[in-house]
């Protein structure tokens, strides 16, 4: 769907219906727009998603391609069609879409998690952080870390072609095998193909911290959002905000002022 102003919308287009439906995650390149979606198989489900597509389009969404610029007729009907970036299905890995991206020569960057199976707890261990990039000739996969969880949720930040970064929380925190966890920032100086892990954010925590969320056109005191809560009872839930250089600062809870401090966490 489509709008210049915000107000007005044109009509759905359908860019993939096959399966059971699908999950999606939408990117903003400066010539593209792009989107990586999974799928749900036939019979299994909505539990169960699969597979890695990905597909971009130039003008607004008239029209869609591949990667590589091949024009494809919408909707896709096939589980195996032209976007199709990993097939993952056949080795049993769902898939948990988290992030899209674009390099600096506007080329596709897609953060998932891979895992065994739905349910949580360590039988479907590991769950598998992985950056999948388009290089302008192929698809390049490289593992970041594991965790404990198919919920944990953390983004992609590009600050250069030499500092790509991952936050998000791969420790365990005070509810394993529960959304969330520890935040730590994870880095990678070759565009993706290996990842060290650069500091661990949150310690101690009574909850866990999850949905960490980049910030558009960000200050770099403010880069990243997210929040806590308990994993397996109802809670308070609190912000926590971060900047570049990965310090940590919680929002006080009651608002009671024009402007009030934040609360350093950690060193």
């Amino acid at each position: 769907m489509d709008s210049r102003d915000g107000w007005q919308w044109g009509e759905w287009k359908r860019i993939a219906a096959f399966g059971e439906g699908h999950y999606q995650v939408t990117g903003l390149g400066k010539s593209k727009a792009g989107s990586m979606f999974n799928y749900h198989s036939t019979g299994k489900g909505l539990n169960w998603r699969t597979n890695l597509y990905y597909v971009e389009t130039r003008d607004r969404g008239n029209t869609w391609e591949t990667v590589d610029g091949q024009l494809l007729e919408l909707p896709l009907t096939r589980v195996h069609n032209k976007a199709l970036v990993r097939e993952y299905e056949s080795v049993g890995l769902n898939v948990y879409l988290k992030d899209l991206r674009f390099d600096s020569q506007d080329r596709p960057m897609m953060l998932y998690i891979t895992s065994k199976g739905y349910q949580s707890g360590p039988k479907n261990s590991p769950r598998t952080w992985t950056v999948s990039r388009w290089t302008g000739n192929e698809w390049l996969h490289a593992m970041v870390t594991v965790s404990d969880s198919n919920y944990d949720f953390g983004e992609l930040w590009r600050n250069g072609d030499n500092d790509w970064r991952v936050i998000g929380p791969t420790e365990p925190g005070p509810q394993p095998y529960n959304p969330g966890g520890e935040i730590v920032i994870w880095k990678s100086t070759d565009r993706g193909a290996s990842w060290t892990r650069v500091r661990q954010m949150t310690h101690g925590s009574p909850n866990n911290h999850s949905y960490v969320r980049r910030v558009v056109n960000a200050h770099p005191d403010f880069v990243a959002i997210w929040a806590d809560g308990h994993g397996r009872r109802p809670s308070e839930s609190r912000l926590f905000i971060a900047n570049s250089e990965g310090g940590v600062f919680r929002l006080p809870r009651v608002m009671d002022a024009d402007q009030m401090l934040l609360e350093r966490i950690g060193d």
